[in-house]
């Protein structure tokens, strides 16, 4: 087929897609050319990974049919449609145990015959895919010991050990620091220029999508809502129809593709409140897991009633830091403070009244509904012999309103999209109603708008209730744009803190994450806006003149 010229192996006609007879995609129908990156673009539950699936052949639409080389892709054998065709779900889960190595022979299945022992071509394709994500090194290590973005590049691995023409990617960067997030969007650029292989992401990333997309679709509500280049779609008042966020888009001042900075719901100014009691103290902190130490010798002032984000690579100690903060982790040396007095002594639920922890990645029971998992927030408040009381009630709607989750309050958490899933964990948080809110990653899975939503919530709580906030971001302009105290750490040990414009450079950037930026004043907000620059390999895609905001260098 021919799509304005160009050739198109997959395709989906008129597709339509249900969950338990509720609509999610509409009468679908999108070509993808070949030989191109394409990026599927929208808000949390508009379809995006249910698209991806069907096209994967993971779900089988309820109307319509998905074209995969002229043929129906269901009609396909598995095994002939795995060699053509993979892809890199969201969340996806390996056995206990396995290590990264076996996790990424996996990929070499499709081309393997049951009794076959691995081929040299197969042992190749596993070097190769182990070196191009920088998974080396970690071959041997158990999948389930890794980091957050460790994991997502092991699965990389995986599909790109497959060796297939088309690669269908959800959410490829998620849990990845800045530096390795570059080096994935860079690596599906330079598997798309070198080795002609045809790419469709879906992504949150306004930005990300800019820059590594060839064309970006834009789907709300199951329904195609623009397709282009990414200077046709990334404009204004499209994404205001988009996500409901106003925007700011300029031409990126090295390379001229569109970048996106979404306006804040609410004020981003004023003086935080004192909460002299809510102040986090870490004093000579050294922690780990078994023989591995992650936190060195750390001594840090996470300050009362102040917004504070940690940033740093993967695997730095950011989330070890906040476990041990959050008494889940026992330091080996060193002590935690919350108050003046000691974390890691004392009642736990006494404790869990003051501090709440919205962990990476959790998981609820099976079964669970969306009420129930924000309602056992409540657990800290309630003795052995204590009633469900009015407060409890009053503080589990409070927290379903925030996080707009009435209309989902009846939904098993495991139907939910990850979006979804993401508020009704931070709901629950909400619902223990505790004076400090650890947060650890708390815009991943989110949509734009989601993400200003939550952090406006959680500076809301700050500024007007007088909590104190400490979070995990991966994004450095979300983390410049809402944090009163940046804490910065590489290699288990703090590198820089203070406020975001003092820490913020690009010689830090390039010290701490190893890659290359240009650091310039928000327009609007006067805090700092990174902008990463291309690497040298990297080609951006060409963009149309843009009117251009006036910008500051920092």
């Amino acid at each position: 087929m021919m799509t304005n010229g160009q050739s198109s192996r997959l395709r989906s006609e008129h597709v339509s897609v249900a969950y338990n007879d509720q609509p999610v995609v509409h009468d679908l129908s999108l070509s993808i050319p070949d030989g191109t990156i394409t990026t599927i673009l929208g808000p949390n539950g508009c379809g995006k990974s249910t698209l991806l699936k069907s096209l994967a052949r993971v779900l089988r639409p309820a109307g319509g049919s998905v074209i995969l080389d002229g043929q129906l892709i269901h009609h396909l054998p598995t095994r002939e449609g795995a060699r053509r065709l993979g892809l890199l779900s969201q969340q996806a889960t390996a056995p206990e145990g396995i290590t990264v190595e076996d996790l990424v022979r996996r990929g070499r299945y499709p081309h393997q015959s049951l009794l076959q022992p691995p081929t040299r071509r197969d042992l190749e394709a596993v070097e190769k895919a182990l070196a191009l994500t920088g998974m080396t090194e970690l071959r041997n290590h158990p999948v389930d010991h890794l980091s957050g973005g460790q994991r997502q590049r092991a699965w990389i691995a995986m599909i790109l050990a497959q060796e297939t023409p088309l690669l269908l990617l959800d959410e490829p960067t998620t849990f990845l620091d800045i530096a390795h997030q570059i080096e994935v969007i860079d690596l599906i650029k330079r598997l798309n220029a070198e080795e002609g292989r045809t790419i469709v992401m879906v992504l949150h990333d306004v930005n990300e999508a800019a820059r590594a997309s060839h064309k970006i679709v834009a789907l709300k509500d199951g329904r195609i809502l623009r397709e282009g280049t990414p200077a046709e779609v990334l404009e204004p008042s499209l994404l205001a129809e988009l996500y409901g966020v106003e925007c700011d888009v300029f031409p990126h001042p090295e390379h001229g593709y569109p970048f996106c900075v979404p306006r804040s719901a609410l004020p981003l100014d004023g003086e935080p409140p004192r909460a002299d009691d809510t102040g986090i103290g870490i004093r000579q902190l050294r922690a780990g897991y078994g023989q591995v130490m992650v936190l060195k010798d750390i001594s840090l002032d996470l300050p009362a009633g102040a917004i504070t984000a940690i940033i740093g690579p993967n695997a730095c100690g950011k989330s070890t830091l906040l476990r041990t903060c959050a008494r889940l982790l026992k330091p080996v040396g060193g002590k935690v403070t919350l108050g003046g007095q000691e974390v890691h002594r004392g009642s736990h639920r006494a404790f869990a009244r003051r501090l709440a922890l919205l962990s990476q990645g959790p998981t609820a029971p099976p079964g669970f509904v969306v009420e129930d998992l924000v309602a056992s927030g409540r657990y800290p408040h309630q003795g052995l012999l204590r009633q469900w009381r009015l407060a409890d009630e009053a503080a589990v709607e409070a927290a379903l309103s925030r996080c707009g989750l009435e209309d989902l309050r009846l939904r098993d958490v495991e139907t939910l999209s990850g979006g979804q899933r993401q508020r009704a964990w931070f709901g629950m948080a909400l619902a223990q109603d505790t004076p400090v809110l650890l947060l650890d990653e708390p815009t991943t899975f989110l949509d734009m708008a989601a993400q200003i939503g939550l952090l406006d919530l959680a500076r809301a709580l700050n500024r007007r209730e007088g909590r104190t906030v400490v979070m995990i971001l991966h994004d450095l302009n979300l983390a410049a744009r809402y944090a009163d105290h940046l804490v910065v750490m590489k290699g288990g040990e703090v590198a820089a803190a203070g406020p975001p414009a003092v820490v913020l450079s690009p010689d830090l950037l390039r010290a701490v994450f190893g890659i290359e930026a240009t650091v310039i004043r928000d327009p609007r907000t006067g805090a700092p806006l990174i902008l990463p620059n291309e690497t040298p390999e990297a080609k951006p895609t060409p963009a149309p003149p843009m009117e251009s905001l006036e910008l500051a260098a920092v």
